[in-house]
């Protein structure tokens, strides 16, 4: 094998899946293989047909189930770019890959960034003997990674445990993947929030490179005014901030 990348969607049920192939229609995807890994039951229809289809056995639900899929790769991958099914892929996104292949695993911190408050998450890091102090919350919908580093696969193991451990818990799959990687002492190499832009006020700045949201693609999202923040309201990229250029 040699550096062979790929774009894999977790995704089941036909709501999904319909919108991992508007994803794929409506993304400046680069020219990589394309897997969807789902589960045992979803049909993949309505999929175009260069999409390879990966089925595993569940046992969680809701967002906890993308932890079941982290390490249950098909075993040609070597560098994965895991796209949530609301995303589109608009620029160029060719440092992610390059940084998860330097370091393992290249992620974007949350909007929601504080761990210990997201959803009383912080019983979860106590309970595990973590005390909260200010960590980060990692957004699990656009995830780079080296698939078969030891290291990248104890922290999903992890991720996976305590999935597991609290499956009759709210929490998601990024809380326990952002406590994992707390434990476990790992550094992810942190990406600019233009590769997981999520639409919730944040600024934006220089361009969007994944829009991650379930809102249309605003018009302007690939031409962003210079010498300006932007951020979206009600819709549209607005100008927020001037700034020099």
């Amino acid at each position: 094998m040699n550096n062979y990348r790929a774009i894999v969607f977790p995704g089941w049920g036909a709501k999904h899946i319909a919108m991992v192939a508007s994803c794929i229609r409506e993304s400046r995807l680069p020219d990589y293989p394309l897997f969807l890994v789902t589960d045992e039951s979803t049909s993949a229809e309505g999929l175009p047909k260069e999409v390879k289809v990966v089925r595993r056995e569940c046992k969680l639900s809701g967002k906890a189930r993308k932890t079941e899929f982290f390490n249950d790769l098909p075993e040609e991958i070597e560098t994965a770019l895991l796209l949530d099914v609301d995303t589109r892929v608009i620029d160029d996104i060719s440092l992610g890959f390059e940084r998860a292949e330097k370091h393992g695993l290249a992620v974007v911190p949350a909007p929601h960034y504080s761990l210990a408050d997201f959803r009383s998450f912080g019983e979860a890091m106590a309970n595990e003997g973590v005390t909260p102090r200010g960590q980060i919350i990692y957004n699990s919908g656009v995830i780079f990674y080296a698939a078969h580093r030891p290291d990248v696969r104890a922290v999903f193991d992890l991720t996976l445990r305590l999935a597991q451990k609290y499956s009759d818990r709210i929490w998601s799959d990024q809380t326990y993947l952002s406590l994992a990687i707390e434990i476990l002492g790992f550094n992810p190499h942190c990406l600019s929030p233009s590769f997981n832009y999520r639409g919730f006020g944040e600024l934006i700045s220089g361009s969007i490179r994944i829009w991650h949201s379930y809102e249309p693609l605003p018009k302007n999202a690939g031409s962003l005014e210079k010498g300006y923040l932007h951020r979206y309201e009600k819709g549209k990229l607005v100008k927020a901030v001037k700034v020099p250029l």
